[in-house]
C-alpha cells in the first residue's frame, strides 16, 4: 500500500439531549490526487458518508433506516407499506419496536381505528418526539436522509400479507400458493400469535396465524378478536391440530413441566407475543401453584429463561446443539432434530383473517388449499399434525 497521502478521517460528535445520546458519524476520504489500494481494492471511489444515531443510556435506539420507517409511518398510516418503502424487514422493524417499547414503557407507534382499511397506524407522541430529535441532529450535521432515488421504489402493499405465529405447515400452505401463481408478491412475517393480531388490527395483514389459549374458556383463538378490536372485522377460519411439548436430548431427563423449575435444566425460551411463550407460562404459573411456588419467581427459579428464539427450528437447533437443554417446540421440529419429545398439548393453529380481505383472490385461493388434496397429503406426512372435520370453516360468529 501507498504512503498515505489519501487518508480516511473518522469523526465522532456526541451531544446529548434529554437523556437520548446522538451520535454523528462521518466518514471522509480526503483526496489530494494519490490513489491508495488496500489488497488489491482500489478506493478512489471512496464518499463522504454520515448517519445520526440515537441512544438511550448507551443503547442505540434510532437510525437512519428506522427513522425512515417511522418517517413514513406518520404520512402513509401503515407500518407495512413504510418497511416496504425504506426497503427493511417488517419482523425486524417489529422487533427493534418491541425493544424500545421495552426501554421507554411507551409504544412509538400505535393502530389508529377507522379509515378506509378498517384500521392503520400512527406515531404516539414519543415516536414524534424521537422523530424531532432524529431530524434537529440531522439538521445540526448539516446532512440529510438520502432521496427517495437511492431507496428502493414501494410496492404499496403486498398481494399478499401473512403474518403471525410460526408454523411449517403453514409455510407450505404458502409455498403450494406460489407454486401455482408464480411471481405473486407475498410477505410473510412471523411476529409471533400476538403480532400478527395486532398486524390485522393495523391493516397490515390479511391473514394471521394464530394459536392462543384462553387459560379461562379453554378455547383457541376466537376470544382474542375482540382483545385486538377485531371483533367484526375478522373471521377465525380453523385450520389443524399440532403436538406443541418439550424437546431435549437423549442424554437429558424429562419429565414433564415441573422440572423445568429445578434449575437444572437450560431453556431455550419463545419470543413473548407467540402462543408458544403465553403457554408455556401459562403452564409454569400452574407447575409453580401445584408446588406452592409463588408464580412470580418463575423467571428467576428458571435456567435461562430469558435466552429467546423465534421459530420452532430454532428451539430444536439450540437443543440439538447443546446450547440448551431443553425447549417447548413441535413434535415435528423436534422428530427433525433427532430430539426426545414430551406431549404437553394438542393444540388449534388457525388463521384470524381480516373479512374485507376475505374478497381477495389471492386470499380466497389460500383459504381453499387448507383443504385441498394436494395440502392433505402434505400434512398426513408431517408428524404432530392432524386435521379435522372443522379444517377449513369458519368457527367465529
Amino acid at each position: 500500500m501507498r504512503a498515505m497521502a489519501s487518508h480516511t478521517i473518522l469523526t465522532i460528535i456526541t451531544v446529548i439531549l434529554f437523556e437520548i445520546t446522538v451520535v454523528f458519524k462521518c466518514f471522509y476520504k480526503k483526496d489530494n490526487g494519490y490513489t491508495v489500494t488496500l489488497k488489491g481494492t482500489r478506493l478512489q471511489d471512496l464518499r463522504v458518508r454520515a448517519e445520526v444515531l440515537l441512544e438511550w443510556r448507551g443503547e442505540p435506539v434510532l437510525d437512519s433506516k428506522l427513522a425512515r420507517v417511522l418517517r413514513e409511518v406518520g404520512q402513509k398510516g401503515s407500518l407495512l407499506r413504510a418497511c416496504r418503502v425504506a426497503g427493511v424487514p417488517y419482523a425486524r422493524t417489529w422487533e427493534k419496536l418491541a425493544r424500545l417499547e421495552e426501554i421507554f414503557g411507551e409504544k412509538l407507534i400505535e393502530a389508529r381505528r377507522g379509515g378506509p382499511g378498517g384500521g392503520g397506524a400512527r406515531l404516539t407522541k414519543l415516536g414524534k418526539e424521537l422523530l424531532s430529535i432524529y431530524f434537529e441532529a440531522e439538521a445540526r450535521l448539516g446532512y440529510q436522509l438520502g432521496p427517495s432515488s437511492n431507496v428502493r421504489a414501494t410496492k404499496g402493499m403486498p398481494e399478499l400479507a401473512v403474518m403471525g405465529s410460526n408454523d411449517p405447515a403453514l409455510e407450505v400452505l404458502v409455498g403450494i400458493l406460489k407454486e401455482r401463481k408464480p411471481g405473486l408478491d407475498v410477505e410473510v412475517s412471523w411476529l409471533g400469535s400476538a403480532g400478527g393480531l395486532a398486524a390485522l388490527m393495523m391493516g397490515d395483514a390479511h391473514i394471521a396465524g394464530v394459536h392462543l389459549l384462553d387459560p379461562t374458556t379453554g378455547e383457541y383463538n376466537v376470544p382474542f378478536l375482540s382483545r385486538y378490536w377485531l371483533e367484526g372485522r375478522a373471521v377465525i377460519v380453523r385450520g389443524y391440530q399440532r403436538e406443541l411439548g418439550l424437546a431435549f436430548r437423549s442424554d437429558t431427563r424429562v419429565k414433564g413441566i415441573s422440572d423445568l423449575l429445578d434449575r437444572r435444566l437450560r431453556l431455550v425460551n419463545r419470543n413473548p407475543g407467540s402462543g408458544t411463550r403465553a403457554l408455556l407460562d401459562h403452564l409454569l404459573r400452574q407447575a409453580a401453584l401445584d408446588r406452592g411456588i409463588n408464580p412470580a419467581e418463575v423467571p428467576r427459579l428458571v435456567k435461562n429463561y430469558e435466552k429467546e428464539v423465534r421459530t420452532h427450528a430454532e428451539v430444536a437447533r439450540e437443543v440439538a446443539t447443546r446450547a440448551a437443554d431443553v425447549g417447548i417446540t413441535l413434535r415435528y421440529a423436534a422428530e427433525l432434530y433427532g430430539l426426545q419429545f414430551v406431549r404437553l398439548v394438542w393444540e388449534w393453529y388457525d388463521l384470524a383473517v381480516l373479512k374485507e380481505a376475505m374478497r381477495r383472490e389471492n386470499v380466497r385461493e389460500l383459504l381453499a388449499l387448507l383443504t385441498s388434496e394436494e395440502f392433505m397429503q402434505v400434512i398426513k406426512r408431517m408428524r404432530g399434525y392432524r386435521v379435522t372435520s372443522e379444517t377449513g370453516k369458519i368457527v367465529s360468529d
